[in-house]
């Protein structure tokens, strides 16, 4: 095996370009899965520190009971009254009452909107007792006619201290002048919410809700302990109101940001996955040409003694090298790429926290199992191709290494498409409610139909290929050169068939998305069509909502015969 070993390295050697492009395609796969796990986990241990040092004055929240168990936060209002009854509870050292809403709408400069619908702008009361999350890091504390701003909203849309500017709420656009900057924890942004603060009478005047807030934040006296505290305040609630524990209050806005990290993850990893995908088509088609290449060295080792395991065993080898090189390579690659995403993303105005680079157990074994795995996989038919040749048939010339035909292969590839055609039908037409399951269902008869297609193309490959460049032989003084790379091209039906098939693969993956985006639209077009039947919908510009006043104003207009106005 030693000299096996030896005879491996000299050959990767000799062929440093094709290795080193082999490796690349891998690296390449390696680095998606190793980017969506290192940012996916630095965004969560930043936002969830950041979560937890935000709260840390917070020992109970009290709001409105949620409608469903599964939704962590109510958008109903509480009366402020109820902070009297609150303070009064034993163990209690201080309240806070507090309110947001997206109806009330900061402009810049320009007069345009701030925020958007992937970066919103919050508007939020001011906390003067410190037991919320908001802190204050420039300026001053808003009074009535002033606002403050999160630093990452101000100075991408320009705005600056001392500088008055036009807030939209249920009364119509009013001037107020920025006075300070905020932030939420001692960290900075929360994820894509941009905040604005107002003093909380202002808010709630602008917002329409007077009286109204959305939670009061409670502070224990020391050595009171938070869960009897909540046990005390829920004994004084009326109905309709509940209360939360410091505890299970920052464990709740930690997943509710989580699922939101989890979904960016997926949609990386499943870059990955693609990646990794054709990855395994392109080193298949490189280990049956370099082995192809190597026929007769092959043969004449088996003729001097050399065994098929032997054999086998060099061909495994260089696969299993260039996966932990590429695997090692990846988790660098991984690392840089989910800090470039990460500055991307805040150009394109996906306000994030700085992220900590945290490369985890999982996902070091991940990149060593995508990496070495998938090499290993791809490599592992054309060794067992090499190894399987009779000495004497090798060193014979004109013989044809792998040429992807064969009854075994022929069922094989009817077999992966019967599984993967009873996938896709499943996917799109199955009767369940489980998105997961039928998109993982969805795919695997994707992945299936790939393989089978791919399995099947050897057997037009070199007949499409002699008619497809036919009208090469006739071009003005390439008739030589056309005629060489069309009989090239048929030659080697399996290796033609695998070239083709990793441009297959992302050529389908864009027809897909083409697909995907123009169903989704005329889906919402034909919807929209036959759902709204009025003339005329008026919006939040910043995807917020607005006071029903908005409406009885509509309704006045001497233009509109009627406003209905919806949730």
């Amino acid at each position: 095996m030693r000299a096996m070993i030896l005879l491996s390295m000299r050959n990767m050697g000799k062929n440093k370009i094709r290795f080193g492009l082999t490796t690349f395609a891998v690296l390449l796969g390696v680095s998606f899965v190793v980017a969506s796990f290192v940012l996916s986990d630095g965004l969560r241990s930043s936002l969830n520190s950041m979560v937890d040092t935000g709260f840390q004055a917070t020992d109970a929240q009290v709001r409105a009971e949620s409608d469903f168990d599964e939704i962590a936060f109510t958008d109903r209002q509480i009366d402020q009254a109820l902070a009297e009854i609150v303070v009064g509870v034993d163990g209690v050292e201080a309240v806070s009452p507090n309110t947001d809403s997206m109806s009330v709408t900061p402009l810049d400069g320009d007069g345009n909107t701030l925020g958007s619908t992937m970066s919103p702008v919050v508007a939020v009361s001011w906390d003067d007792t410190g037991i919320g999350a908001l802190r204050l890091v420039e300026g001053r504390v808003p009074g009535p006619g002033e606002f403050a701003l999160d630093r990452a909203t101000a100075e991408r849309e320009n705005m600056v201290i001392g500088e008055t500017y036009r807030v939209i709420g249920v009364d119509g656009p009013e001037s107020f002048e920025l006075v300070g900057i905020n932030q939420f924890g001692e960290d900075g942004t929360l994820s894509d919410f941009g905040l604005a603060s107002f003093a909380l009478d202002e808010l709630q005047r602008l917002d329409g809700s007077e009286g109204l807030v959305r939670y009061i934040d409670v502070s224990a006296e020391p050595g009171v302990d938070p869960e009897q505290l909540a046990l005390r305040i829920e004994g004084a609630l009326p109905n309709g109101v509940e209360v939360i524990a410091h505890d299970a209050l920052v464990t709740e806005v930690q997943d509710e940001l989580g699922d939101i990290i989890g979904i960016f993850g997926n949609v990386l990893l499943a870059f990955a996955l693609v990646a990794v995908f054709v990855s395994t088509f392109i080193i298949g088609n490189t280990f049956n040409i370099l082995l192809g290449q190597r026929v007769r060295q092959l043969s004449l080792l088996r003729a001097l003694g050399a065994s098929s395991r032997q054999i086998r065993f060099g061909a495994v080898f260089e696969a299993v090298t260039i996966g932990a090189i590429a695997s090692v390579l990846g988790l660098g690659g991984g690392v840089a790429l989910a800090i470039g995403l990460r500055r991307i993303m805040d150009m394109m105005g996906l306000s994030l926290p700085t992220i900590d680079i945290i490369i985890g157990a999982r996902t070091i074994i991940l990149a060593l199992v995508v990496g070495i795995g998938v090499t290993l996989i791809a490599s592992l038919s054309p060794a067992r191709r090499a190894a399987s040749i009779s000495p004497m048939a090798g060193m014979r010339a004109g013989f044809r290494f792998g040429s992807g035909e064969g009854t075994r292969r022929t069922i094989i590839a009817i077999i992966l498409a019967v599984i993967g055609g009873a996938g896709i039908a499943y996917g799109l037409f199955g009767g369940t409610d489980n998105t997961t399951l039928l998109l993982s269902i969805l795919g695997l008869g994707a992945v299936c139909t790939f393989i089978s297609v791919s399995m099947f193309s050897p057997l037009f490959s070199s007949p499409s290929a002699s008619f497809l460049g036919l009208p090469l032989e006739h071009l003005p003084g390439n008739q030589m050169t056309g005629h060489m790379a069309r009989k090239n091209a048929a030659k080697n039906n399996k290796r033609t068939a695998s070239t083709a098939a990793g441009l297959m693969i992302g050529l389908a993956l864009i027809a897909m998305a083409s697909v995907v985006a123009t169903s989704l639209k005329s889906s919402f077009r034909a919807s929209m069509e036959s759902t709204v039947i009025s003339d005329y919908l008026v919006t939040a510009s910043n995807q917020g909502s607005f006071s029903n006043r908005i409406g009885d104003r509509i309704a006045d207009l001497p233009e509109f015969e009627r406003s209905e106005p919806c949730k």
